[in-house]
């Protein structure tokens, strides 16, 4: 196979290359923080 067929393209993207792609405990958290801190912030903004 070449390297440009959409399976191999689907393994491995070379515009991807350095980047991790897993998330630390710390990162959810601040997932979660910010989206409570956003809906507090459009509820109270349409009160």
């Amino acid at each position: 196979m070449s390297e440009t067929t959409p399976h191999n393209a689907a393994k491995h993207d070379k515009s991807d290359s350095g980047y991790a792609k897993d998330l630390k405990p710390r990162h959810i958290q601040m997932i979660a923080i910010g989206g409570s801190i956003g809906t507090g912030l459009f509820l109270g903004a349409g009160g």
